[in-house]
């Protein structure tokens, strides 16, 4: 699972890729998400191998009734890039060779700034000029919004929206929870773990407290998850410390590299082969050779 906020977005609309059509109707308030009947999550690898692998944050293919099914890419960007800027319109032409479908380009901007200036469009030349769905955060709804549409939606509100933070936090919180209690538990977990390393302190505490309710299968499924995790942890701390316990056992002792290798360890089979090794051999020479 996604670590930050960036990959976070990207995970939620893989798992949801209908929410593409709600990001643009956040950009111009076309309706997409209404009329759309159906969307499908498809490489996001655009174009063939070149001397510079293209290669979008998002891509699906939407579907309409009575119209062509179209292709929307969504990149992410947290700032202003030239370099990004220039190559944005090759996304958008790769992918209209590779699929031979309508192309559409979804920036989500947690800067408005970033988002103005794109909403201008891309402009490759004299009356040539390509359109770009840009979505900044004053444009995401408020925390008690009834009408966000998926779970995903919900999760990228809550990262990008106006009231994760203040007097709204609270109502913020229960939007999010009941959007999360409509989905398949272990994924709703997942975006709780990644959701309280990126909010701000008031909604992350509020978010932790009501975790601890254990009032949705959700919730459960978090907390076991944690404890599952925390069980793991203490094995692999223990494979280490007995390890350490082994090599300071020795004439020689621990050297400071050695103690960093172990510690740096992370697979708790790994540790084990490692004992096995010197309990056979007897020596640390060669203990960490592959």
């Amino acid at each position: 699972m996604p670590g930050d906020a960036h990959e976070l977005i990207v995970q939620v609309l893989q798992d949801e890729p209908l929410t593409a059509a709600w990001l643009m109707d956040l950009a111009d308030h076309d309706r997409r998400f209404a009329a759309c009947t159906g969307a499908e999550t498809r490489s996001t690898s655009v174009g063939s191998m070149g001397r510079t692998e293209r290669r979008a944050d998002f891509m699906a293919i939407l579907k309409f009734p009575n119209e062509e099914d179209r292709i929307v890419i969504v990149e992410v960007q947290t700032e202003w890039k030239d370099e990004k800027h220039f190559r944005l319109p090759g996304y958008m032409t790769r992918a209209f060779e590779d699929h031979r479908l309508p192309t559409e380009l979804v920036l989500v901007c947690p800067d408005d700034r970033v988002a103005l200036k794109y909403r201008k469009g891309i402009k490759l030349g004299p009356d040539n000029t390509i359109q770009v769905h840009a979505v900044g955060r004053s444009d995401f709804p408020g925390a008690g919004a009834e009408h966000l549409p998926t779970a995903a939606a919900a999760v990228i509100t809550a990262v990008y929206g106006k009231d994760s933070e203040g007097p709204r936090a609270e109502l913020f919180i229960s939007t999010l929870d009941r959007r999360l209690g409509t989905i398949e538990p272990g994924r709703a977990a997942d975006y709780i773990k990644h959701l309280l390393t990126i909010l701000e302190d008031e909604p992350a505490r509020m978010l932790e407290e009501l975790m601890r309710t254990q009032t949705r299968p959700y919730h459960s499924e978090y907390s076991d998850s944690l404890r599952a995790e925390g069980v793991e942890q203490g094995k692999l701390e223990e494979a280490r410390q007995v390890l350490v316990e082994l090599l300071e056992a020795t004439q020689s002792g621990i050297t400071a590299e050695q103690r960093q290798r172990i510690e740096a360890s992370t697979d708790r089979q790994e540790l084990i082969a490692w004992r096995s090794k010197f309990i056979a051999s007897g020596s640390s020479v060669g203990l960490f050779d592959e």
